[in-house]
């Protein structure tokens, strides 16, 4: 791809909306009681479709993420500004990506370069805040989140055929997005207690603390600096199990979505969850079981074994 889409890509983003950060440090303030909620959201992923509640209380949200579709998929979880919904995302934003898309596809980026310019203004003020990352069929990845009060979108645009899973070309209907509002009631769901920490930096990518045994683990992410890559994503973090053939090439470009074959189902390995995209200073928590073998640590950028953001590991034990 030329260097001309990323420019422009970096140019109709703009800073995160405050009251959508995360704000995990900040616990103090009073808390409405939820008797009958625990914090965990319950969201499944039906063929091309989210199965997930319409609203839930402020505060740690634990995102349990059960894929029962044959394609993998993932749940980003998106603050929009004051006034957008869903409806504007369908209408303004899913088709203008879907064209940019085809463009890139047929090996015309200057013609993409032109569909990317009518992404909407509002677009760059979406705050991205996390949720369950890279979720291979039949699997359910856990992921938890601080939330603030506000309109949110859960969306996967993992590719099947070409086409984002959010788009839908059939007017009237949507694509594989789901709108839900976080109220101003906070509810008592503690923050989890993590026996791993991975930080995410520009400068370094991905460093984890210590090494990893079989067995359970809950995963702290620090997103200590945040940016725009290429491909208009910023740091994430997704964990995929490496199958005996894998090829890590193929793994770093299946997951640019501006590649032909990117984030296009199938893939070549099995992920397992992770985390997506939140602002800098945050930190969110993923809950995945380990058994022996080889793993992989990657990021949806360009090029992530050059940034520091495709990292092989192995648990030791025997394979089971």
């Amino acid at each position: 791809m030329q260097r001309t889409l990323p420019l422009l890509l970096l140019s109709i983003t703009c800073a995160a909306v405050a009251g959508c950060q995360n704000e995990a440090a900040e616990m103090g303030a009073p808390q409405a009681q939820f008797p009958e909620y625990d914090g965990v959201v319950d969201v499944k992923a039906v063929g091309l479709k989210f199965e997930a509640p319409d609203s839930i209380p402020s505060g740690w949200t634990t995102f349990r993420f059960e894929n029962t579709a044959d394609v993998p998929h993932f749940a980003v979880i998106e603050c929009l500004p004051e006034g957008f919904g869903i409806a504007d995302h369908q209408e303004q934003v899913a088709p203008v990506f879907q064209i940019g898309m085809d463009y890139l596809s047929a090996g015309k980026p200057d013609s993409a370069f032109a569909a990317f310019g009518n992404i909407p203004e509002w677009f760059g003020e979406i705050v991205f805040t996390g949720g369950p990352g890279l979720t291979a069929p039949g699997r359910t990845s856990q992921s938890t989140v601080y939330l603030e009060p506000g309109t949110y979108l859960l969306e996967c645009y993992v590719k099947t055929d070409g086409n984002f899973h959010s788009y839908n070309a059939n007017p009237g209907n949507y694509g594989m997005v789901h709108q839900f509002t976080v109220t101003e009631d906070v509810s008592e769901a503690p923050v989890p207690t993590a026996d791993l920490n991975i930080t995410l930096s520009n400068e370094r990518g991905i460093e984890v603390d210590s090494l990893i045994a079989p067995g359970e683990h809950t995963i702290a992410v620090h997103f200590e600096s945040q940016q725009q890559h290429e491909n208009f994503v910023q740091n994430d973090i997704h964990l995929a199990r490496l199958g005996a053939d894998a090829d890590l090439p193929e793994l770093a470009s299946w997951v640019d979505w501006t590649q032909p074959t990117g984030l296009q189902d199938p893939s070549s390995v099995e992920f397992l969850g992770g985390l997506e995209e939140m602002p800098a200073g945050s930190t969110g928590y993923f809950t995945v079981t380990l058994e022996p073998g080889r793993y992989a640590w990657v990021s949806e950028v360009t090029n992530p074994a050059d940034k520091g953001m495709l990292k092989v590991f192995t648990v030791a034990g025997e394979s089971q």
